[in-house]
């Protein structure tokens, strides 16, 4: 009933199988990208990467006696492989998944500490016991292997009580932050941020970076349009609601001075997310550290920069 039409082909699909399976041996050439059965072409169809690469898949073609009238040779470009917050990423950048005592967090930002040297910062929770240096270990982006280690634990400051206006019978600190020492011969991308495909998408898959350019000096102005990087939720964004908020720890002693609150999402394991402000294409202004949300998922919680360096000491993040 005119819903199906019958087409001429030159050759045959078994033709073009064994002709493509011939033509496999063109991955012996630079530039060889692809090889396919194009079954609507009715051609074999070989990717490659430049026009140069077309005209030495060209000789190589009839020196397997594929005849070239059944080749089509297409200029693709690259193929990369993509990877995601959660997979093997070297050099390190902030927002990258890391794994401690069987728990997951997020790297936040790599440093230079003055008497620690090259490390990278991530929460002080997301340690064997925050607020105490016990050498916890961490590994990138998750099994505990040696060639998945890449820093130890080396500054994690202690609570205070009673002074700085902590509350009666409470525990504070004016960040959730703690500083790991980078393993010999584990390389790291110093002021880089993976940037994944957008904003408030649920994408993990690193397509870029940011590059920080500047620190925020104090908190955040209520209504600045800030940002994270995390394993969990990827890159979030949403505007401050509240600065320079003491917060109560649930289920804890722990009140954390001073806090910035977003209206952005995220879950379990963007623990030790960077925040930031974008000022540029690419470029960023690192604002702090995110250690809390609320149980809905919608807003976050982070240490200002400010607070960071308060307790752990000037860093280097360039």
């Amino acid at each position: 009933a005119g819903s199906v039409r019958y087409l001429g082909a030159d050759y045959s699909f078994n033709q073009l199988k064994a002709w493509q399976q011939r033509a496999n041996a063109l991955f012996e050439l630079s530039g060889v990208v692809t090889t396919d059965v194009d079954e609507t072409a009715n051609r074999v169809a070989v990717g490659v990467e430049t026009a140069s690469a077309a005209r030495a898949v060209a000789k190589k073609l009839a020196a397997r006696s594929i005849p070239a009238g059944a080749v089509r040779i297409d200029v693709v470009g690259q193929i990369h492989a993509l990877a995601t917050l959660r997979d093997r990423v070297r050099p390190l950048v902030g927002g990258l998944q890391i794994r401690f005592d069987g728990f997951l967090c997020t790297l936040s930002y790599n440093a230079t500490h003055g008497t620690q040297g090259d490390g990278f910062v991530t929460n002080s929770h997301c340690t064997t016991n925050r607020g105490t240096v016990d050498g916890t270990l961490y590994y990138q982006p998750l099994d505990q292997v040696a060639d998945q280690f890449v820093g130890t634990e080396v500054l994690d400051p202690p609570f205070f009580q009673r002074t700085n206006g902590c509350p009666r019978g409470k525990l504070c600190r004016w960040s959730d932050a703690a500083y790991v020492s980078r393993a010999f011969g584990v390389t790291a991308s110093g002021g880089a941020i993976a940037r994944t495909t957008g904003a408030n998408n649920g994408s993990l898959e690193i397509a870029g970076s940011f590059s920080i350019g500047s620190e925020l000096a104090g908190n955040s102005v209520v209504g600045t349009t800030l940002n994270k990087v995390g394993r969990t939720t990827g890159w979030t964004q949403g505007n401050v609601t509240n600065s320079c908020v003491n917060t109560g720890v649930s289920g804890s002693r722990i009140v954390m001075l001073c806090q910035d609150f977003v209206s952005a999402g995220v879950g379990g394991g963007d623990s030790g997310s960077p925040v930031f402000r974008i000022v540029g294409s690419n470029t960023v202004q690192l604002s702090g550290t995110l250690w809390g949300g609320d149980s809905a998922g919608t807003s976050f919680v982070y240490s200002p920069m400010t607070n960071i360096e308060r307790e752990l000491g000037a860093l280097a993040t360039g």
